[in-house]
């Protein structure tokens, strides 16, 4: 039955009646109600996963609100009722929902207010119901406005109740009464309640029921009635009818992977697992579906967890919560955003459910494989990062690269720019390259490391290597110019360790190397002598008439002839790898600063 509105001038006041408004203006009852295509989670293969799919929201919650109803009823009875029979007609779009509950309070009677039978009452006025008041057990529902607007917005609809003494049957078309039965209950009579609906064509044009649909959303609707302590042995089954002929809905329970972290509390359940293609986080407040802050602070735990702002891509979580009515509010008529600010449900979640998720994830090997997954997307995005900042980088190098200009041979990596000036000036330009760095270089622990250091990156440019393969680089030698203080023994050590985790084959295939310069310089019948290490000038020195005698304490005491000499005479120390080389790199420059406290103690 179409709405015609008859409006003489544009400021008049137009009065609907309720089946006026909500014919009108569906979406305001019952949410977006024309078709849209969105990716929406269902059950496939037994998993959830998540689809593009052609669906109207608000026609398929003309059965959530009927089978809402039914659901209170069972709370009310305090796990009493054991079945919800759930009826869908493919054919003709008609709905059945059949409970086995105690049937309408007073079901014969009228209602003091209306005048009108309580069931006709209950199926026809808006904001007619019994969830009004603030209880535990009626905190579903629209409030009196659902199944109203499930009547208003059908073509037919049909309810059969039946309590201890009465028998109550109504019909409507198009929101008018077309019968009505009201007598003494039988000793046949079931006690329950029976609602049948077919949805009005002119709401829903050509609208039918999605199979995958109703049996995705009822069996999350089983699953969360397994999780309630009251109502765990309530079941929703039933049948699709085709063509005439009846299949079982196929409802599913094990739809969460088998391997998962679940944790209870008093406010409900959440359970996490490693997330698989295609699949999808879904959250329920108060038996509704919906999205909301609740999801995003548990991401936020985790997320902390894991040390990464983007983990959540790598889990998904089954969220049933039973919020306390005071924080109770939906963003719409549908119920599908829970509304409410993080500070007004921060506390209660972190209370109810942050330390057991944690430990949780602490002793759980899924937290180890999100991990992995974690460390392979992170080296993805680092080698992405590398490449791009590398290209970069080429551009930028200056005065610290003074490259080989004829056959690439030797790369001196110099401690700061005073060796690396006669460095340069002592070297064979034509094979030897000078890269001057500017105090310590980083720290290199993870990928991403690598990425946000521009010496790193120049010194990954100049030599040409990639993280993501074992290429040799451009220099066939790669020299560690640095003093032998603690300084320059630190910048060597974070040198090679830089190469030893990032570019092991550079130190397998023996092309890192540490220049040894000379300790002390003195003349001898007018010639320079150098010797590495005391003991040697010690006993050389002995008994002969030595002069100008100078301590080269660092790369930046020699002079260019000390230079030249170190560059004609050079000597290198090898860095291999032994058994030993990962175990004291891991405790020089890991993550444990215990490790490193009890070495430096000889613990």
């Amino acid at each position: 039955m179409a709405i015609k509105i008859s409006q003489k001038h544009e400021k008049e006041i137009v009065a609907l009646n309720i089946f006026e408004a909500v014919r009108l203006r569906p979406g305001m009852y019952l949410g977006q109600v024309s078709m849209i295509e969105d990716p929406i989670p269902v059950i496939r293969d037994g998993r959830i996963q998540t689809y593009d799919k052609p669906w109207s929201p608000g026609f398929m919650h003309l059965i959530v609100e009927i089978l809402e109803n039914s659901i209170d009823e069972a709370k009310r009875m305090k796990g009493k009722m054991k079945n919800i029979y759930v009826y869908v007609n493919l054919d003709t779009n008609e709905v059945t929902i059949i409970d086995e509950g105690q049937g309408f309070y007073k079901a014969a009677s009228k209602h003091e207010k209306t005048k009108k039978n309580v069931v006709r009452t209950a199926m026809e006025d808006l904001h007619a119901g019994s969830n009004f008041m603030d209880s535990s057990t009626n905190i579903l529902g629209m409030h009196g406005v659902g199944a109203a607007v499930v009547n208003i917005l059908s073509k037919k609809f049909m309810v059969t109740t039946v309590n201890s003494t009465s028998y109550v049957h109504y019909e409507w078309e198009d929101y008018k009464v077309v019968n009505e039965i009201k007598r003494a209950k039988k000793p046949e009579d079931k006690r329950g309640t029976v609602v049948s609906f077919i949805p009005s064509p002119e709401i829903f044009p050509n609208f039918k029921w999605d199979k995958e649909l109703i049996q995705t959303y009822l069996s999350f609707k089983n699953y969360i009635l397994s999780l309630d302590s009251k109502l765990k042995n309530l079941r929703i089954s039933g049948k699709f009818i085709s063509n005439g002929k009846e299949e079982d809905l196929g409802l599913i329970m094990d739809f969460i992977p088998k391997e998962n972290i679940s944790v209870k509390s008093d406010m409900g359940t959440i359970i996490l697992w490693k997330s698989y293609e295609g699949s999808n986080s879904v959250s329920f407040i108060n038996g509704s579906r919906c999205t909301g802050i609740h999801q995003k602070i548990v991401n936020d735990w985790c997320n902390e967890y894991f040390n990464y702002s983007l983990a959540h891509h790598f889990y998904d979580t089954f969220i049933v919560l039973d919020v306390p009515s005071n924080l109770l509010r939906f963003g719409d008529q549908n119920k599908s955003k829970y509304d409410v600010t993080r500070f007004e449900i921060e506390e209660k979640l972190e209370n109810s459910f942050k330390s057991k998720l944690i430990r949780g994830l602490k002793n759980s090997d899924i937290s180890k494989k999100i991990i992995e997954d974690i460390e392979d997307r992170l080296h993805e995005e680092s080698i992405k990062k590398i490449k791009k900042a590398q290209r970069t980088s080429k551009r930028k190098i200056s005065d610290k690269y003074s490259p080989a200009s004829v056959r690439k041979e030797f790369l001196y990596i110099t401690e700061g720019l005073s060796a690396s000036g006669p460095v340069k000036q002592a070297r064979n330009s034509e094979i030897e390259g000078v890269y001057a760095l500017r105090g310590k270089i980083k720290n290199t622990k993870r990928l991403a490391d690598l990425a946000n250091n521009k010496e790193i990156l120049e010194i990954i440019s100049v030599l040409g290597l990639d993280p993501s393969n074992e290429n040799p680089p451009l220099y066939k030698n790669i020299i560690i110019a640095a003093d032998e203080d603690p300084d320059g023994q630190h910048i060597s050590s974070l040198l090679i360790n830089f190469f030893y985790k990032w570019f092991p084959h550079i130190i397998r295939e023996g092309r890192l190397l540490k220049l040894v310069t000379p300790l002390v310089a003195c003349d001898y019948q007018g010639e320079r002598k150098y010797f590495f290490s005391l003991d040697e000038f010690t006993k050389f020195s002995k008994d002969k008439k030595i002069s100008n005698i100078n301590y080269l304490k660092g790369l930046g005491s020699l002079s260019i002839d000390d230079w030249k000499w170190v560059m004609n005479h050079k000597v290198f120390f090898n860095i291999v790898e032994d058994r030993s080389s990962e175990k004291f790199l891991d405790i020089a420059f890991g993550d444990s600063s215990q490790k490193r406290k009890n070495w430096l103690e000889g613990i």
